[in-house]
C-alpha cells in the first residue's frame, strides 16, 4: 500500500475525502482506513445526533458486518424473530416462520456513534459540525472549502449526504438522483413500559398506492413509521390514522395521534439507485441514500447503503494507486448493479392482489417474509 497523508506545502493531501458519515460513510471510512489509506470524514451534523429510522436491518446486515469486520456493541443490537403482517384494517394477521432472526433492531442514534468510533478507530480523521460549503474538482484531487472556511484537500471522494443532494452540482451531476421512491413519517416514543421480546409489526395495503406501516418495539422504544409511495400530502394523514388503529386495536400502549401530526416528511430514494445514469463523477463516488441504495420492497436502507459503500471502498481503494483511477471508479457502476440490482427493485407483482393470499396461505406468508426482510422477489 502507498496510502498515507501526503503534506504539500502547508496543506494535507488524504487519500479520501468523505462527505456524510452516516452508515454509508462510516463504512467507507472504517474499509479504507483498514487498508491503511489515509481518509477524512466530514458530517455537518454533531455525533450523536437524530436520525429519523424505524431502526430494523435486515438478516444479511450480519454477514456485511463481519466481513468488514465492524464491531457493534451488542448491547446496541436485538435479534427479533417476532414479526406480524396486518391487513389495513388489522382485522387480519399472518405471521411468516423464519429459521433464524431475519433481523436486528437498532438504536440508529447508536448505531451511527459506534460506526463513528469504529473509523476513528480504525484511522479515520473526523470533522463533525463541518457543512461542506463548496467543492472544487480538479484534475489531480478534491477540494472541500468547509463552512468554517477551512479546506480539506484528497486525491479522491465519496459523497455519502444522505437524503441531500445539494453537491451534486458540484461534481458535475446537477440535480441529484431521481426523486422516485417513498415518502415516509414516523412517531417515537421512548421510556414505554414494553414487552421484553422485540416485536415488528407490518402493516400492509394502507392505500391504493402501496403504502405500508412499520411498528417496532424493542426495549422502552417504539416507532410508527408509514412509507407512502403517493403524495407527500398523503403521509400525515396516513400516519394519523395508523396511530388511531394501532391504539383501538391495543396494539400499541397508547394513543399518538398528536405525535404523528407533528412529524416530519421526508423522502426515501426507493430503489432511484437503478434510475441513475451514474453513481460516477470525476474523481467521486456516491453511496447510500444519496445515490438511491434502498430497498424498494421494505423501504430499508442501512443495509443496502452500508453495502454500497463497502463496494466503493473496495473500488476506491483500487483507484488511488491506479494510472488512470477515473477508468477505475468507472468499475463502480457495473460492480453495485450487479451485486445489488435484484435486492434494490421492487417485487416483481402487484403486492395488491397478493394481499388475500398472505393472509390465507402460510407459504405465500413466508414469501412475503423472505422479500421483506432478505431482499428476496416473490
Amino acid at each position: 500500500m502507498n496510502g498515507g497523508i501526503v503534506v504539500s506545502g502547508d496543506a494535507e493531501i488524504f487519500d479520501v475525502l468523505i462527505v456524510g458519515a452516516g452508515p454509508a460513510g462510516a463504512t467507507a471510512a472504517i474499509r479504507l482506513a483498514s487498508q491503511e489509506r489515509s481518509v477524512k470524514l466530514i458530517d455537518a451534523a454533531q455525533f450523536p445526533r437524530s436520525a429519523p429510522c424505524a431502526g430494523w436491518l435486515g438478516s444479511k446486515t450480519k454477514e456485511l458486518l463481519n466481513d468488514l469486520d465492524i464491531k457493534i456493541p451488542a448491547k446496541l443490537t436485538h435479534a427479533f424473530k417476532n414479526v406480524t403482517f396486518h391487513s389495513a384494517d388489522l382485522s387480519k394477521t399472518a405471521r411468516p416462520n423464519f429459521e433464524t432472526a431475519p433481523g436486528i433492531l437498532v438504536d440508529r442514534n447508536d448505531f451511527d456513534l459506534a460506526l463513528i468510533k469504529q473509523a476513528r478507530s480504525a484511522g479515520a480523521k473526523l470533522a463533525e459540525g463541518q457543512p461542506v460549503a463548496e467543492l472544487q474538482i480538479d484534475e489531480d484531487s478534491v477540494t472541500a472549502t468547509l463552512a468554517d472556511h477551512g479546506t480539506v484537500t484528497a486525491k479522491l471522494l465519496i459523497l455519502a449526504t444522505g437524503r441531500s443532494t445539494h453537491l451534486f452540482d458540484r461534481i458535475g451531476l446537477a440535480g441529484g438522483p431521481p426523486t422516485t421512491g417513498y415518502w415516509a413519517a414516523e412517531v417515537r416514543v421512548d421510556k414505554l413500559p414494553l414487552k421484553k421480546t422485540p416485536t415488528v409489526d407490518i402493516v400492509l395495503g394502507l392505500d391504493r398506492s402501496g403504502a405500508f406501516g412499520v411498528v417496532v418495539a424493542v426495549g422502552d422504544r417504539l416507532v410508527i413509521n408509514v412509507h407512502c409511495p403517493g403524495q407527500k400530502s398523503d403521509v400525515i394523514p396516513t400516519l394519523i390514522s395508523l396511530c388511531r388503529q394501532l391504539d383501538d386495536a391495543d396494539l400499541v400502549p397508547g394513543n399518538y395521534t398528536h405525535n404523528a401530526a407533528r412529524a416530519t416528511v421526508h423522502m426515501t430514494p426507493a430503489a432511484a439507485a437503478l434510475g441513475m445514469d451514474t453513481h460516477v463523477a470525476k474523481r467521486t463516488l456516491i453511496v447510500g441514500d444519496a445515490g438511491g441504495f434502498v430497498s424498494a420492497a421494505s423501504g430499508e436502507g442501512i443495509y443496502p447503503a452500508m453495502w454500497s459503500a463497502r463496494i466503493a471502498a473496495e473500488v476506491i481503494n483500487d483507484a488511488i494507486d491506479a494510472p488512470s483511477p477515473q477508468d477505475v471508479l468507472m468499475q463502480f457502476n457495473t460492480r453495485w448493479r450487479t451485486e445489488m440490482a435484484e435486492y434494490l427493485q421492487p417485487p416483481n407483482t402487484d403486492l395488491q392482489y397478493l394481499l388475500p393470499l398472505i393472509f390465507s396461505n402460510q407459504p405465500m406468508t413466508d414469501r412475503m417474509g423472505a422479500a421483506f426482510f432478505s431482499g428476496e422477489n416473490i
